[in-house]
């Protein structure tokens, strides 16, 4: 099915970029969680001494291989509660539920209507002739019909035992929104920050150390930070786009915890927003580490053997030295409306992609879509898909 991107004026200026604000997102979406299973949001915010808000969205009988918690984040209560009950709806509508797939070669399908399984960086070779399920999408890019292989849409991916997984399946620029067009915005932005941290940690270079002098919500985030006795170690990281993405790697120096030493990022096309994202997600960290419902006892276990000294030094490109730069001096190239911001998205990925490709997941009355530009990196995610000049 097409999809048509029109004009959008954005609303909602506090902290993030809305077509409404959080308390009618919440009021539209709070009675649609009985039927995507969320059986419980709970607040997190008192679990950690920062005070950040952070909430928890439960779906016990989400589908296996499925996050069955999803942690939200914002810089208020109500915004934190969307967060969640919004990655909760995300997660639903991205399970594979009986939808039609194409079981064919990527010959059959022909290299003009299909994203070439290679481009979307594989873990392992793919076989000539080798029979894939594909799921009809649309590129943006050049306004027409485009199919990606299922693994690349669904999440979990059921191969129905018809063949191979090509990779892990993942939640990479699978995004939610009030209308399409904040969804297919924010669904970009995450694609290509997993892609500007691949090619960091690739290239061992996080760009530039960020400061944040003005006062704006960041600055008042990394005080609570601060307040509290944790380093945060922001970088301007340089991806291959010229939209800002921020990472926050975070240092408790009161605990010494090594499972606390954790990393936050955001990108946007505003970089006090990417910076508050980076920030608000270390929170949003901390908190489900405190939690516990998502915490992985084999990590877990690594983490405490190595200890908090021997964590920081394997992981010190996060806490180096490098030139900086103050965030006034990054510009904010974000405008009023998602149609104008996608339209800056898509000319700063052309160079980079033959293709935009959205797929339509949504299953209630919110939006959700999955985004995939093919050739975009994703190691930082899943370290089995790197190309081979990375190593």
């Amino acid at each position: 099915m097409a999809i048509t991107i029109h004009p959008v004026e954005k609303l909602y200026f506090d902290g993030t970029h809305r077509s409404r604000p959080p308390e009618e997102t919440r009021a539209i979406i709070e009675p649609l969680m009985g039927e995507i299973g969320v059986a419980e949001i709970i607040d997190l915010t008192s679990l950690d001494r920062l005070g950040i808000p952070v909430f928890a969205a439960t779906r016990p009988k989400a589908a296996r291989g499925a996050l069955r918690v999803l942690i939200g984040k914002g810089k208020e209560p109500v915004q934190a509660r969307v967060s969640a009950m919004m990655g909760a709806i995300e997660r639903y509508s991205a399970e594979y539920r009986g939808d039609r797939m194409e079981y064919a070669t990527y010959e059959e399908i022909g290299p003009g209507r299909a994203v070439h399984p290679e481009d979307l960086i594989l873990p392992r070779g793919l076989e000539q002739g080798e029979m894939l399920h594909w799921t009809p999408g649309w590129d943006i890019l050049n306004d027409e019909e485009v199919y990606l292989p299922s693994n690349a849409v669904f999440h979990p991916y059921d191969s129905l035992g018809m063949t191979m997984p090509l990779f892990r399946s993942d939640s990479n620029g699978l995004a939610s929104g009030n209308v399409m067009e904040e969804a297919i915005l924010h669904a970009l932005f995450e694609v290509i920050e997993r892609d500007a941290l691949s090619i960091a940690s690739a290239e061992r270079d996080l760009g530039y150390r960020l400061t944040i002098e003005k006062d704006c919500a960041a600055r008042k985030i990394l005080d609570r930070f601060e307040e509290n006795g944790i380093e945060i170690h922001l970088w301007l990281i340089e991806g291959r786009t010229g939209i800002p993405t921020v990472a926050a790697a975070a240092d408790d120096t009161v605990t010494k915890d090594p499972a606390m030493l954790v990393v936050g990022s955001g990108t946007h096309l505003s970089p006090e927003i990417a910076a508050l994202q980076a920030l608000t997600e270390v929170a949003q960290s901390r908190g489900s580490y405190l939690q516990g419902g998502r915490n992985d006892p084999r990590r877990e276990e690594v983490i405490r053997k190595a200890g908090y000294e021997r964590l920081k030094r394997i992981n010190r490109i996060w806490f180096a030295d490098a030139d900086s730069v103050d965030i006034t001096n990054v510009p904010d190239r974000s405008t009023d409306r998602f149609d104008l911001d996608i339209q800056k998205v898509l000319k700063e990925v052309e160079p980079h992609t033959d293709r935009v490709c959205v797929c339509d997941l949504s299953r209630t009355p919110v939006p959700v879509v999955r985004v995939v530009l093919p050739g975009f990196e994703v190691s930082y995610m899943d370290p089995d898909r790197k190309r081979s000049e990375q190593g």
